[in-house]
């Protein structure tokens, strides 16, 4: 079926230029704007599926050193969503909020002397706190409200911190607890574990804890509700800590306690990981296992957490590819990794699944041009905004805005009134797990259904929106914590397009288009009606065998059920066994294939007397006549090109004989006296 939903988003791809064109992101260039995942590319250059780009904020846009980490922060105000993104010499705010157009708020420039490879950051409250290798750059803190100030569109701002802490010289990494105001500070000067600070009171946050029985390189920190009962509402952690993984309680910062020590053996560098969502598994990222022969091919490693005093290495998972691998996070039941020269990559976890624990389902290389093992690239990624938009952060490409392509919606109508209820049709693919409940989008006051039970292709409708200044309606899901979205574009206008209905099926015909909000009865939005007198032909109808184009789109009966049949093409009485399909056969069609082996000869068909054109007349299998012969002539038995006594003795070896012999001269497979005449005949013939 072809149907209204080209339109609609070829406009979406206009407004996109059309407001970009208007000024809508002060950048000055690298920057690469909203782009589908087309045949395995997007814009012909980076390797995706089930992806698409919604925008690219290069390192020149940001002052042109190289990015490292990245976090996220959505203000609980306004729902305002903004990438905190890390460079070598500081950290940069990007309002993500209409993600396909971008803005750069400004910047934090880094403390002490110079810049580092690394930086850190994480939220706490309403507060950024920062973290790297430069030295004296100790700890910065920001307070994110300030960004509320500079919501329009200006030159990037270069900010300063609220304050900075001087504790220690230099940190690794900072973790932070969301159920809490506790903050962790990993591998302080490269040496220590755990520094915890209590920022109850951000202008006077106070050290209440640290732990130093191993060095920190990253942690996650969670408040516990997974399998093992001891520990249900404590403050647990996981810390990589370069040679294992250690289990630790932090429920009390002043007496951090040891529950396990684990990783995989062999290993590289235990470098960091993520608990599953249920805290059930923890998924691990060894940044050494690939550079250092541990293993063959890039390689998640996977334990099971049911007991946290003794947790298990159960699976080691390879990728079949040589990136080494850094950072990954989880959501739902999807892991969000992101390996150097390989990009990012999502997988579906499935731990009872047939075809592995983790199942690749969409991918997106930021670094297209290489693949080996080298620490450049995919530094890390940010899955847990609520719309659905994942920040990846690539150490010399720059930000990317991405977004899963598992859920598309498609607007019935591309130009409405302000008052119209707007008619979407959503696609949801496999992979998705439901039941979903849809958010009707900001202004949206009327949505329906409110939930969707799963995969498919379901109707829905939303009304009551705030048409002014729209540039777009995004439509989001959620189920088992996973985050779908997809926007749509229509021109909304009190000079709409109205079309006439004649037979009431909603879709009109082109002659007599009406625009204005006001037509009158009888009018409907969509266009393409071919046969107004009929309320089952319109464009979507599905097609079946009825000989008439049902869905107007100058096919006939496409979409009917396709029945084989065979035709007597040289008018023998015997058909062909070549197979033709249409939804009617013809009257003169067989509905089986016939035994005619050439279809193109009347005298070619099972049955067929020799013509003694060396042909296989009977379709048989077996050629009679000269081509018996073997480039001889008839009673030439002893291929001399003479027909003599010594081929009358060979012919008498053959009398009586049945079957298709070269003495069978009357080609009736037996060799007997009316053979024996024509033989006699044939003596003292040359060839």
């Amino acid at each position: 079926m072809r149907n209204y939903v080209l339109v609609s988003r070829l406009l979406l791809f206009l407004v996109v230029a059309f407001t970009w064109g208007m000024g809508g992101v002060f950048l000055s260039g690298g920057l690469l704007a909203q782009v589908a995942c087309l045949n395995g590319m997007v814009d012909g250059q980076w390797p995706c599926s089930n992806v698409e780009l919604l925008a690219r904020i290069s390192n020149e846009n940001t002052g042109g050193m190289e990015a490292n980490d990245l976090w996220g922060w959505t203000d609980p105000l306004d729902g305002r969503e903004y990438v905190l993104l890390g460079k070598r010499n500081g950290t940069w705010f990007v309002d993500i909020s209409e993600p396909t157009l971008p803005r750069l708020v400004g910047e934090l420039p880094t403390a002490g002397e110079t810049h580092s490879l690394w930086r850190d950051m994480k939220v706490v409250g309403t507060h950024m706190v920062v973290v790297s290798e430069v030295i004296n750059s100790q700890m910065q803190l920001f307070d994110l409200t300030r960004l509320r100030d500079h919501t329009t569109v200006g030159p990037p701002i270069t900010f300063s911190a609220d304050s900075l802490f001087n504790g220690f010289s230099t940190a690794h990494n900072v973790v932070t607890h969301d159920a809490d105001e506790l903050v962790f500070v990993c591998g302080a000067n490269s040496i220590q574990g755990l520094l915890i600070y209590d920022f109850s009171d951000p202008d006077d946050p106070n050290l209440v804890g640290s732990w130093n029985e191993a060095y920190v390189h990253d942690a996650q920190v969670v408040t516990y509700a997974g399998p093992d009962l001891d520990f249900t509402g404590h403050r647990i952690m996981i810390a990589s800590c370069g040679d294992d993984l250690r289990i630790l309680d932090v429920t009390d910062p002043g007496d951090v306690v040891q529950l396990a020590v684990t990783g995989p053996d062999p290993y590289g560098y235990i470098h960091q990981g993520w608990m599953s969502e249920d805290q059930r598994y923890f998924f691990l990222c060894d940044e050494a296992d690939e550079t250092s022969g541990v293993v063959s091919e890039t390689t998640t490693y996977i334990f099971d957490l049911e007991d946290l005093d003794d947790p298990q290495w159960i699976a080691s998972h390879g990728q079949g590819t040589e990136a080494v691998d850094h950072n990954l996070f989880t959501r739902g039941h999807f892991v969000h990794q992101s390996n150097y020269t390989d990009g990012w990559r999502l997988f579906n976890f499935d731990p009872l699944g047939e075809q592995g624990l983790l199942q690749l389902k969409a991918h997106f290389d930021t670094q297209p041009t290489t693949s080996d093992q080298s620490f450049d690239g995919n530094w890390s990624n940010y899955p847990f905004f609520n719309s659905g938009t994942v920040a990846v952060s690539d150490q010399e490409n720059g930000l990317f805005l991405i977004r899963t392509q598992f859920m598309t919606a498609w607007p019935q109508f591309s130009e409405v009134c302000p008052s119209d209820t707007l008619h979407i049709k959503v696609t949801i693919g496999e992979c998705v797990r439901g039941p979903l409940s849809l958010f009707a989008p900001d202004g949206v006051s009327w949505i329906s259904p409110s939930s969707l039970p799963g995969p498919g292709i379901w109707d829905v409708h939303i009304a009551g929106f705030d048409w002014s200044n729209m540039s777009g309606v995004t439509l989001r899901m959620e189920g088992e914590g996973v985050v779908h979205a997809d926007r749509i574009f229509v021109n909304v206008t009190p000079d709409a397009a109205h079309y006439p209905d004649s037979d009431g099926d909603g879709y009109g015909t082109f002659q007599g288009v009406v625009n204005g909000c006001s037509p009158g009865t009888g009018y409907v939005h969509v266009g393409g009606d071919c046969n107004d007198e009929n309320a089952e032909i319109h464009p979507g109808q599905e097609d079946l065998c009825d000989g008439v184009d049902n869905d107007c789109d100058q096919f006939i009966d496409e979409d009917g059920v396709s029945i084989p049949f065979y035709l007597d093409l040289d008018g023998d009485g015997e058909a062909g066994s070549t197979a033709f399909e249409t939804c009617a056969p013809p009257t003169i069609g067989f509905l089986s294939p016939g035994q005619d082996c050439n279809d193109f000869d009347p005298t070619v068909y099972p049955g067929a007397p020799p013509t003694m054109a060396g042909v296989d007349n009977d379709c048989n299998g077996f050629i009679l006549g000269l081509e018996q012969l073997d480039g001889g002539c008839p009673g030439d038995l002893t291929a001399d090109n003479y027909v003599s006594i010594q081929d009358l003795l060979t012919f008498l070896n053959f009398f009586g004989s049945s079957g298709f012999l070269e003495a069978d001269f009357n080609f009736d497979q037996h060799v007997g006296v009316a053979d024996l005449l024509l033989m006699l005949g044939y003596l003292g013939n040359s060839c």
